[in-house]
């Protein structure tokens, strides 16, 4: 897992001095020996095929030498530690001034010699041809490109590099366009600065470089780049967009002092017949911004055209038209006396669970979520082209084009909106290629690394804006393991053009491409139902998603019926985390789910079974002063007067017995592990002491008047208290109230689970305990409860011991045993043989487990670059198979007991 970060931190590392932007790119190397070079390439085909009906991506070798070159035995390939990826077979010639094309593809490679065995990256990378005494013959890095457009030479072997229109296997084409003129080249890459310094900007001879320093499009019209640039702290400069007040009705709090700024360039080259290259954005960090927690955590610069944002008739932002086009009435403010005739309860404030809606009362004034505006507008009209720079640990690791638009439902009319991120090929790249959330998103098949996205969301915290704001994050963490799609999520700090704009909750975005990254499941087979309509999908899977809904709230299937359209353990642990957190906001929005229409017997998740998806998770927990009624909430109640059909469903389903019991289980085992007070305080501690200032100053930035300074503090300090006092005191009121709605028999019994961790580790019916030596949790005598031991390697399980007698008859020494608590008991799972030789935790690998290997695996999970794993598998402390902030509470834990011994 380490070595993966490394390897994507040097490739960002190489990236700093090449240029790389949408269309700019690092040319070849020099006259490469022999005549041949790496000529022309085609990362997304889609029209050219390359033999037998295939359209793999393609790379065209051209010899511009005087005589034929012999190429057997050459290697190419796109990883300079592998440089014979692909051998070119023997007895392959090319003749002078003639070309030879590859097509790339992993599958293809299987079955034809033709074919490299490795595709092409639609987000561009860097390609190495080889000779067969190992010597480097030619390299060629390309950027992002549209579908069925190359990189190429032109003329053909010039070492000129532009996009071009394909043309495999013939001579290139000349560019057109903006992919004519070369875009002008920056001295400086994007970064963080120790100190001022001056930027020089250069372009092809006979073209000039014009500039801006706001964020706006560079255009012929812009400043006309004749000197080096001054590059300095910018943060005690003028406020410009921190001070817009137009973004919300009654007027935003503009920030009391200046806020932190990055200088933000972007340039575009012009030639004498005045076409214009693609633009070239840098984000440039010094002074105060290259101090305190910006370059030690992730940083993305957000940068479009000031217009696309604030403009009255078309900035995605703002009040705007749509706002000024309706004479709406403002909302009332704060302290306002009620008109005349009007009881002041009328105004409407977020329901009495804290979701987005309130009370609708005739002739009141409107809520502010219910006034349009610009900022309110969906859709492809109301998505504005940015760029976007992400910064980890202080260092460059990724920038595409992309589009962005506001997200959220109420959250949108907050001064501090939340973005959903797009990558589309119209852009440039189609997908992202990074691992943002450092190995915690993974795939569900073989629990590797997601690493393609085809869009993110930036979150504002949601209706947590202003208190925790971490309610979502806490909660999408803690239930990493379950059986549903969730949200990995990351902590980013957000600069607009230069400017300052908070902490935000960096999110995988839920589309088609992230279940297909998940689940491995073809985007075009996929269907998704949000908030009761068709997302994704056909009119056919609306009827069945419908259909399903109603006969299951009806009676008119049966229970095993249900069972074959949908993934019922999942389906159980979505209801109890949604009921634990006393999710206010749900069901009656913020649902989802999808299925694979295609059948696929090779993937358990291409099954046609309907599956949930976890979103907005924060309306809960205490959220809007409701912590009382948070903790004692009696969800059952709610869901059965609440006229939706997911609740409808659900209340239908609880009168069959197997899933009343199944669905109790499953409520315990979560209040038994995933929600326990130890397990939720410390991740709600990490939670406020990494991120306690960052919060503060966003407050201040967009709350100046009610929440800065020590306001602030005290406000997010007594809402990340009401969280932690959530999670201390929910589980006897979500258990008893579990036990009455689902008719079960006693309170629940304690169960202890005791065991040699150095033998094996212990699965509790839906909970993967781990290595854990002991482990206890309440269930009721109602359900059987299950265990399984799992013996390390070399380990055999023998017997199992209940309440100190050893238990060797009727199947009690399987290595699975199902009990019914009718009291309190004990059970120990015992092995024969010897313990594994290995001292858990010991990261760096020095024969020792101690404070040490917690520091070493804290910079590691904060992404320090200066931090290795030498053990990797030692790190892994719950034996989950993922190494996150988990492992690094399970280390400071145990440190402590061996401490206090």
């Amino acid at each position: 897992m380490k070595n993966h970060f490394k390897l994507r931190t040097a490739a960002g590392l190489v990236c700093l001095g090449l240029v790389m932007q949408t269309s700019a790119y690092l040319p070849a190397s020099a006259e490469a020996k022999s005549g041949m070079t790496i000529n022309e390439v085609c990362s997304k085909n889609t029209s050219y095929d390359t033999g037998s009906g295939q359209f793999f991506d393609w790379i065209e070798l051209y010899n511009g030498g005087s005589s034929a070159a012999d190429l057997s035995g050459w290697g190419l390939s796109d990883k300079a530690d592998k440089p014979y990826l692909y051998v070119i077979p023997e007895g392959t010639k090319v003749a002078a001034g003639e070309r030879l094309l590859i097509p790339c593809d992993s599958d293809g490679a299987l079955t034809d010699s033709r074919v490299a065995p490795f595709g092409l990256s639609t987000s561009g990378e860097t390609l190495v041809l080889t000779d067969p005494q190992g010597n480097t013959v030619d390299t060629l890095t390309f950027g992002a490109l549209a579908a069925d457009t190359s990189y190429g030479q032109y003329p053909d072997g010039s070492g000129e590099f532009y996009e071009l229109s394909c043309s495999p296997a013939q001579a290139n084409t000349a560019p057109e366009g903006s992919n004519a003129v070369h875009q002008p080249v920056f001295s400086m890459e994007s970064g963080f600065y120790d100190s001022s310094f001056t930027l020089s900007l250069s372009a092809d001879e006979g073209c000039t470089v014009y500039y801006t320093t706001d964020g706006s499009d560079p255009t012929a019209e812009s400043e006309k780049y004749t000197e080096p640039i001054t590059i300095d702290d910018m943060s005690d400069t003028e406020n410009r967009l921190s001070a817009r007040r137009d973004i919300v009705p009654n007027n935003a709090e503009a920030p009391r002092s200046s806020v932190d700024k990055a200088a933000v360039i972007r340039a575009v080259s012009v030639d004498s017949e005045g076409n214009i290259s693609q633009p070239v954005t840098k984000t440039y960090f010094i002074g105060k911004t290259n101090s305190g927690y910006y370059p030690k955590m992730k940083v993305v610069s957000l940068v479009t055209d000031p217009d696309n944002l604030f403009d009255y008739d078309k900035g995605i932002y703002c009040l705007g038209k749509v706002y000024g086009g309706e004479k709406q009435e403002d909302p009332p403010k704060e302290g306002d006396k009620p008109k005349e005739g009007e009881k002041p309860e009328e105004h409407a404030g977020p329901d009495e669970h804290g979701g987005p809606e309130g009370r609708v009362e005739p002739k009141r004034a409107p809520n502010v979520w219910e006034i349009a505006a610009n900022y309110t507008q969906r859709g492809k009209d109301w998505e504005r082209p940015a760029h976007f720079t992400l910064f980890d640990n202080g260092e460059k690791v990724l920038e595409e084009n992309v589009g962005i638009r506001i997200k959220g439902n109420y959250s949108r009319c907050l001064p501090q909106k939340s973005f959903n991120v797009y990558t589309r090929k119209e852009y440039g790249a189609s997908e992202f290629s990074y691992d943002f959330f450092n190995g915690t998103a993974v795939k569900a098949k073989n629990g590797k690394a997601v690493k393609k996205y085809d869009g993110l969301v930036l979150r504002n915290g949601g209706n947590d804006n202003t208190f925790a704001f971490f309610r979502d994050s806490i909660n999408q963490s803690l239930i990493a393991d379950r059986a549903f799609a969730h949200q990995a999520t990351t902590e980013c700090i957000v600069f607009i053009d230069g400017e300052f704009w908070g902490i935000y909750q960096l999110m995988e975005r839920i589309s088609t491409s992230y279940l297909s990254e998940h689940y491995g499941v073809k985007e075009s087979d996929i269907a998704m139902i949000k908030n009761g309509e068709l997302e994704d999908g056909s009119e056919a899977d609306q009827q069945d998603w419908s259909r399903l809904c109603k006969d299951a709230a009806d009676g008119s299937i049966s229970y095993e019926e249900f069972c074959n359209k949908v993934d019922i353990q999942g389906f159980m642990d979505y209801f109890a985390a949604q009921i634990y957190w006393a999710n206010a906001d749900w069901p009656q929005r913020n649902y989802a789910a999808w299925r694979a229409d295609t059948i696929d017997e090779t993937n358990p998740y291409a099954d046609g079974k309907w599956r949930m998806i976890l979103f907005d998770t924060e309306s809960g927990q205490g959220l809007y002063g409701s912590a009382d009624k948070s903790v004692s909430a009696n969800c059952y109640n709610r869901l059965s007067s609440t006229n939706n059909e997911l609740a409808k469903l659900f209340i239908s389903l609880m009168k069959n017995d197997e899933f009343r019991l199944g669905f109790s289980r499953t409520m315990m085992d979560l209040g038994n592990y995933n929600f326990t007070p130890d397990r939720t305080k410390e991740v709600i501690s990490w939670y406020k002491d990494t991120y306690k200032q960052q919060v503060a100053d966003t407050f201040a930035r967009f709350q100046s008047n009610s929440l800065s300074g020590s306001n602030g503090e005290r406000r997010f300090e007594s809402e990340i208290s009401t969280v932690t006092n959530f999670y201390a005191q929910r589980f006897s009121y979500a258990e008893r109230t579990t036990r009455s709605a689902m008719k079960l028999s006693s309170e629940p019994h304690t169960l202890t689970v005791s065991n040699n961790a150095d033998c094996g580790g212990i699965k509790l019916n839906t909970l993967d305990l781990g290595k854990t030596s002991e482990w206890s949790g309440k269930y009721h005598s109602d359900y059987d409860v299950t265990l399984t031991a799992v013996p390390e390697e070399g380990q055999t399980f023998s017997h199992w011991i209940i309440n100190g007698a050893e238990i060797t008859e009727g199947g009690k020494n399987s290595a699975e045993i199902s009990l019914k608590l009718s009291a309190d008991a004990t059970v120990k799972a015992v092995y024969e043989g010897e313990a594994a030789e290995e001292v858990i935790g010991d990261v760096n690998n020095d024969g020792q487990f101690n404070v040490s290997d917690l520091v070493l695996l804290q910079k590691w999970l904060l992404a320090d670059s200066s931090a290795e794993l030498a053990s990797p598998e030692s790190a892994d402390m719950v034996q989950d198979g993922v190494i996150d902030v988990f492992d690094l509470i399970a280390m400071r834990r145990a440190l402590l007991e061996d401490t206090s011994k």
